[in-house]
């Protein structure tokens, strides 16, 4: 693969990770003013979300190294604005 795809694909990751991380704060803001059945629901989506991007990514060839530096990466990143926003 070039340098020039690789690139591009990591772009993607970062893109596609980052609006992850905005749809999880949503859904924790959500489930906060809507603590129903329905807020459930949304949650149980999320991971279906996450399941099928690491599937992807698998079948793009990316490494596993590379994917587990995203998803730590991507965990202190939620967990970091987690607190600046739900304090």
């Amino acid at each position: 693969m070039e340098d020039n795809e690789k690139g591009y694909l990591y772009l993607n990751i970062s893109i596609g990770t980052l609006g992850l991380i905005i749809i999880a704060l949503a859904l924790l803001k959500f489930k906060e003013t809507v603590p129903a059945v329905e807020s459930a629901f949304a949650l149980l989506g999320y991971p279906l979300a996450m399941i099928y991007l690491h599937y992807l990514e698998k079948r793009a060839g990316i490494s596993k190294r590379v994917i587990w530096i995203r998803s730590f990466i991507a965990i202190l990143l939620l967990l970091v604005l987690g607190f600046i926003f739900f304090k």
